[in-house]
């Protein structure tokens, strides 16, 4: 086998299959200035070639009739593994044997003798299309790389969206972690989370309530910085929220996608894990109202009863001091005149404290109003800071 290249330095690459050398030094000098060119003598030879590599040629120039495998078998034997351009080279060119060329797979055919410019230019058209196919694959290779992406991105932008409204109802740090490490498990990896809170923390793994050992893993990886690696292990940590992812990806592209996805969801957690700790926090608020508002409600209440009692009081104590004035004018030596004019006096004095004590009746409607107000708002303030 000959190996040809000219100055120009080309870079496609023309195999030439002939078992005549002055056919294939003809094609030779033909291709020479626009193609690096290599010559072999049978069928086989051009098989073998192929299968030894390393550079497969950009067109095969394949003689009909020789020793061996003619052409058309050959061309049928590479196409069921290769897909490089033929053109068959001929000095046959009937119709049997264009029909054979055409169903033994080839793309065009040359006749013997043939014009060098002729070669040349359907070598240049058939190594152009297969060129502009390889650019095209590729081209389609790399739109559906993009479109891959693209879906791979949507699915771990879905994956955060779902998290995102699967916890904005949370009220438990349990729940919080159950929601993260199920967002988790949509990215395909292993992963224990933690949620640390006032009261301490919870723990999770794929495979239920963490271990002693696996907690302790996790409280020392908190403190490890935002984003820490060993192995194939990486903790991403904020103050309330720590991710141990358990099995990384070996590709870096994946890896680092998953690293900043988890990094994202782990911020989302921490301000989900805020907004449990302030709902929490407006809970006991509201019970201490509602305690507060209820002992006021007592309190009003028996300031109430009180002052029924003590207007009740009045009323029989200032009526039984007139029926002992009176009875007593009978011990006093009094005059009728000085009787009556006695019993006026207290009777008008009586009257006058009593009119004040009327005036409990008003006193009596406002702590109506006051417990009134008092109870049902109670209860409606209690669920407006829950809520």
């Amino acid at each position: 086998m000959e190996t040809f290249d000219s100055s120009s330095n080309p870079t496609s690459l023309v195999l030439v299959v002939d078992d005549s050398p002055i056919v294939a030094e003809s094609m030779r000098q033909a291709l020479m200035a626009n193609f690096m060119v290599e010559t072999v003598e049978s069928g086989e030879d051009c098989l073998a070639r192929l299968e030894a590599g390393p550079q497969l040629p950009d067109l095969i120039l394949l003689d009909i009739e020789m020793g061996g495998i003619d052409g058309f078998e050959t061309c049928q034997r590479l196409r069921a593994n290769y897909k490089v351009p033929v053109i068959f080279v001929s000095s046959h060119d009937d119709l049997p044997d264009l029909i054979n060329a055409y169903d033994s797979g080839g793309d065009d055919f040359v006749v013997k003798p043939f014009d060098p410019q002729v070669l040349l230019r359907k070598v240049q058209r058939v190594v152009e299309l297969q060129e502009a196919t390889k650019k095209l694959a590729a081209e389609k290779a790399s739109l559906e790389s993009m479109a891959m992406g693209f879906l791979r991105n949507l699915g771990d932008t879905g994956a955060l969206l779902t998290f995102m409204r699967s916890s904005l109802g949370v009220t438990s740090y349990d729940e919080l972690a159950q929601r993260l490490l199920e967002a988790t498990d949509q990215y395909g990896i292993h992963c224990h989370v933690q949620v640390r809170h006032a009261n301490g923390s919870c723990t999770r793994t794929s495979s239920g309530k963490a271990s002693p050992l696996e907690e302790s893993v996790l409280e020392k990886s908190s403190t490890m910085g935002r984003i820490f690696q060993f192995s194939r292990r990486l903790v991403v940590n904020y103050s309330a929220v720590s991710i141990l992812i358990i099995d990384l990806p070996d590709d870096e592209i994946q890896h680092g996608k998953i690293r900043d996805n988890i990094a994202i969801l782990a911020e989302t957690a921490e301000a989900i894990a805020e907004t449990i700790a302030m709902r929490q926090e407006s809970a006991h608020r509201a019970e201490a109202l509602q305690a507060a508002v209820s002992e006021t409600a007592d309190a009003v209440e028996s300031l109430r009863e009180l002052l029924r009692k003590q207007q009740s009081d009045a009323h029989l104590h200032l009526n039984g001091m007139i029926d002992e004035v009176e009875k007593s004018y009978i011990n006093l030596g009094l005059t009728d005149l000085q009787e009556a004019r006695v019993s006026n006096i207290v009777r008008e004095g009586t009257d006058n404290t009593l009119t004040l004590f009327d005036l409990s009746v008003e006193l009596d409607a406002q702590f109506s109003l006051i417990l009134s107000a008092l109870r049902p708002q109670g209860s409606a303030a209690v669920q407006s800071e829950i809520w």
